[in-house]
């Protein structure tokens, strides 16, 4: 009976619509049945699965004729009205690959040699479905990474914001710290420089304390016996404190000479001295913000998008008085300041072009000219095809 009946349309079977698990398998297969629990349409096979299946056997099918009108359930949102004509899309232009609505195929596609119904060409491509879900799913990966990145790249600088005083209050510890050490270090010194200090200063008065008990003695000898002694005695005692005057005179002399004033300071070092101005004037280290590529942009490959290049100057190449043939430039290159230098094969002209493309200076070559390189600022190298050789030639 299968065999009989295989050119014959089945009963309930509707033209246009496809078999959706057939279609998924890459088959085009017309539909059956519906059933309203799958949404999905079958054909008499493929709809065998809910005789066989006892989680399957409560759905309900119904022929695909009946529930046609049921796939219109799902709401286009204005995808199946025309842009121009706000009419229902039905016909698609396989000439010039686009939507039309009856309007459209009329007006804007009647030369066209395949306008169709969309019926009819909706089940063809296999990999349309496909290829336009892997496309978005990897363009939606995409926007989740960078999502991802900025999410994290916000927490980092958020992190690192509140990094920043911490890292200074460290910093201001740790000089603190070594404040601490150093006022430690340096008054034990001082201590101990004052100690043996002092007791040198002790001695040394001491032993001007003793030169004047001495000479404070003399002068009261001297004094008395001037007063009251006879001319002999006055001459015995003078006789007798002369050598004693001289060694102390020559010991308080060599005391006045060596007399000092002993003090103690401390200095930082050059590195260590601030400025005296306040922070606001100088901060002593470096506030960086830095932006740099991300290591996500670089698992990204780019998504292709359209390249448009709009002229910005043009200019005609006009043979001049000065030139026996027409123009045929056959190589150009740009100097580091931004001229322009190319060789006139025909003329044997080297040419230099500021970034206007007018001419600021040309140079007649004795050969024809086969190419050019930029050097360096004034230098160009000028190849030429007569004895493939390159020449070098100054701007």
């Amino acid at each position: 009976m299968a065999e009989n009946n295989a050119g014959n349309e089945v009963s309930g079977r509707v033209k246009g619509i496809m078999c959706q698990p057939c279609f998924n398998n890459n088959k085009q297969t017309t539909a059956d049945k519906f059933c309203p629990t799958c949404n999905e349409f079958q054909c008499l096979d493929c709809s065998k699965v809910h005789y066989t299946h006892a989680f399957l056997k409560s759905h309900k099918l119904v022929n695909a004729n009946e529930s046609k009108t049921k796939q219109g359930s799902f709401d286009m949102k204005g995808l199946d009205q025309c842009d121009q004509h706000q009419k229902v899309l039905e016909f698609f232009c396989e000439d010039e690959n686009q939507l039309c609505c009856s309007t459209c195929a009329i007006v804007g596609h009647r030369k066209c040699h395949s306008v169709v119904e969309i019926l009819k060409v909706a089940g063809r491509s296999t990999n349309t479905k496909s290829t336009l879900k892997v496309k978005m799913e990897e363009v939606r990966q995409k926007a989740y990474k960078i999502v991802d990145s900025i999410v994290s790249s916000k927490e980092k600088l958020d992190e690192d914001a509140k990094e920043i005083p911490v890292k200074i209050r460290q910093m201001r510890d740790e000089v603190m710290k070594m404040f601490d050490e150093l006022e430690v270090s340096v008054v034990k010194d001082v201590q101990s420089f004052r100690k043996e200090t002092l007791d040198k200063l002790t001695i040394k008065q001491s032993q001007n304390e003793k030169y004047l008990a001495d000479i404070t003695a003399y002068l009261e000898t001297i004094d008395d016996v001037y007063q009251n002694g006879s001319l002999a005695q006055q001459f015995i005692v003078e006789q007798k404190m002369k050598n004693d005057v001289d060694v102390l005179h020559t010991n308080v002399d060599a005391e006045c000479h060596d007399l000092k004033t002993v003090t103690v300071s401390f200095d930082f070092d050059e590195t260590l001295k601030l400025p005296p101005l306040s922070v606001t004037d100088y901060i002593p280290g470096q506030l960086t913000l830095k932006s740099c590529l991300s290591e996500v942009a670089s698992t990204i490959s780019p998504v292709n998008k359209a390249m448009i290049l709009t002229p910005i100057k043009s200019i005609d190449l006009k043979q001049k008085k000065d030139d026996d043939k027409e123009p045929y430039y056959t190589g150009i290159d740009f100097l580091p300041d931004g001229r322009l230098v190319a060789v006139d094969n025909k003329n044997k002209k080297l040419l230099v072009y500021n970034e206007k493309l007018e001419k600021a200076g040309s140079y007649q070559l004795s050969y024809p000219p086969q190419s050019v390189v930029a050097v360096c600022d004034e230098e160009v190298a000028v190849t030429s095809a007569n004895g493939f050789k390159v020449r070098h030639s100054q701007c």
